[in-house]
């Protein structure tokens, strides 16, 4: 539990294990797969993951888009988008960027703690997370890279939840 009734979740995606392929292809397939954003110079990179809990069990699914999205000055902005999907628990969807999600006034004024250059906000959830506001920081720790590229190591997920605002 944090102050004020807050609480936190803590969520880890172990590299490359976790990673998952292309749902609709027969066999895993390279992963992450990237693609053109809508003036095709700049990409987007999408990913899905198991998501594991604090003793290593399997608790449910992540995506992850990476890439840049047109800012309310028509440039483009670098933004982090996460899907978490808990079974019997709900979703939540966490964004990293300068793109706008929400009015300010929507959230802890402190980041419950979080650096603001290396946390985004929590922008919307469902079941036990409905009507939750906070943030969340990706932290990844990288272990080694092989001679084929292939990355081994841990994407820890934190969230810091708070009913209905700040």
């Amino acid at each position: 539990m944090l102050a004020n009734g807050g609480r936190e979740e803590v969520y880890f995606i172990r590299l490359p294990d976790d990673r998952l392929g292309s749902p609709r292809a027969a066999a895993t397939a390279n992963f992450p797969q990237q693609a053109f954003s809508a003036n095709g110079k700049e990409r987007v990179l999408a990913e899905l993951f198991r998501v594991r809990n604090a003793e290593g069990k399997i608790v449910g699914l992540a995506s992850r888009m990476k890439g840049p999205v047109a800012s309310a000055a028509n440039t483009p902005e670098a933004v982090t988008d996460w899907m978490l999907l808990v079974p019997g628990r709900g979703a939540l969807l966490m964004s990293y960027g300068k793109v706008a999600v929400r009015s300010k006034s929507d959230f802890p004024v402190d980041r419950m703690g979080f650096s603001p250059s290396n946390s985004g906000v929590v922008v919307a959830g469902t079941g036990d997370f409905e009507g939750l506001v906070g943030f969340y920081q990706e932290k990844t720790t990288i272990d080694k890279v092989d001679a084929d590229g292939q990355t081994y190591g841990l994407v820890t997920l934190s969230a810091r939840l708070l009913a209905g605002g700040a």
